[in-house]
């Protein structure tokens, strides 16, 4: 695994945004019956998502929670640095939708702008990006989105349908060598964990999460349906996941990745508030808490009414712990994605509460990014 180091760095806000419908129960028991939908509820612990609209993507997702940290936080937009936005569901193949995004917010013409494609493991990948990026830097502020409307893949008669919902999240940075006021959030100094994160990945699994068509690979194939081998009929351009190989990869490998994270950085699960995992289903996490000894009131949960939201699903989690009771003052989060790729990170950092806002709801989207060919 490699190994970022990263100092004065801080997370300065965070806010989130999902569509405004919800797909719950009810309407999941009416395509896949009743008996069924309880067993998918009981096996992962999601009883609910949010879905987009036709017309609404993840960049509009992200576009709304990044305009309320702008509207919440006194920072000017003319002093942000760098926007990255992580995301396998962009607007186009091009250009990026950071440049898009970059225009929406209005952001300066010198603020490098660019898309990673990462999924579950995305937060982790960009908050390293990030970090790294504003530490050998004259930044002031960077923004990161991660968003993902999974939905529009996982196709109709999946269990998929009821386990990928769709999010935004937004997360400000902020660089204490510059603007002053110390490394981290906490009155006690920086802290070895809060600088340090790890990233990794195994390129051999590739195919245990996957859409094979759309990429360049693949562009065009038939829309035909086939029958993989977990028994389920999909097109080329809908998701498939082998659950055991992505089950035995997070309950196992995830775990010692985490111990791994620990030891490095001379810490214990004592030491953290909250641990905000990605919210792959409950029972991973459940089995994560168990093998890791974290207690039930540190492990953070919001995949029960969001479902699996991939690279917006940390951030999401945290407003929604955080966002609505601010219990006020600094916790000390540790952080784990991982999934699709397969690809993992682990991080740890401190972030004040009162900067944490709660879950958006939203139907908007972005009407001009609809291209007329005969206006270009």
């Amino acid at each position: 695994m490699s190994w970022f180091n990263t100092e004065g760095i801080q997370i300065a806000g965070i806010a989130s945004a999902v569509p405004a419908h919800t797909v719950g129960e009810e309407e999941n028991s009416q395509k896949f019956g009743s008996e069924d939908v309880e067993k998918f509820i009981k096996n992962t612990g999601i009883k609910s998502l949010h879905r987009t609209t036709e017309l609404q993507t993840a960049a509009d997702l992200g576009f709304v929670a990044a305009e309320k940290l702008f509207a919440e936080l006194s920072v000017d937009k003319s002093e942000i640095g760098c926007l990255v936005l992580v995301t396998q569901s962009p607007d186009y193949r091009r250009p990026n939708t950071a440049c898009v995004l970059q225009n929406r917010l209005g952001l300066p013409m010198n603020c490098a702008c660019f898309d990673v494609n990462q999924g579950c493991a995305g937060f982790v990948y960009g908050h390293a990006i990030m970090k790294s990026m504003m530490a050998v830097s004259d930044m002031k502020y960077g923004l990161l989105i991660t968003a993902e409307t999974s939905s529009k893949i996982s196709g109709d008669y999946s269990h998929a349908a009821m386990m990928f919902g769709d999010a935004g999240a937004a997360i400000l940075y902020s660089n204490a060598k510059i603007l002053g006021g110390g490394g981290d959030n906490n009155s006690t100094g920086s802290r070895s964990a809060d600088n340090l994160t790890t990233l990794g990945a195994d390129g051999k699994r590739y195919r245990a999460i996957i859409v094979p068509a759309g990429g360049f690979r693949d562009m065009y194939p038939s829309r035909d349906k086939y029958t993989c081998s977990d028994g389920v009929a999909r097109s080329k351009y809908e998701l498939y996941m082998n659950g055991i190989a992505v089950f035995g990869f997070s309950i196992m490998e995830v775990n010692e990745y985490i111990k791994e994270f620990l030891a490095k950085t001379g810490t214990t699960i004592d030491d953290y508030d909250v641990c905000a995992f990605h919210q792959a289903n409950y029972f991973i996490l459940k089995q994560l808490a168990k093998r890791l000894s974290i207690p039930q009131e540190k492990l953070a949960v919001s995949l029960d009414r969001f479902g699996n939201t991939s690279s917006a699903s940390i951030p999401l989690t945290l407003c929604d712990r955080f966002g609505e009771e601010h219990s006020g003052g600094v916790k000390h989060v540790l952080a784990a994605g991982f999934g699709v790729g397969l690809a993992w990170g682990v991080t740890a950092f401190d972030v004040d509460t009162d900067k944490i806002f709660p879950v958006i709801e939203t139907d908007d989207y972005f009407a001009d990014g609809i291209i007329d060919m005969t206006r270009l």
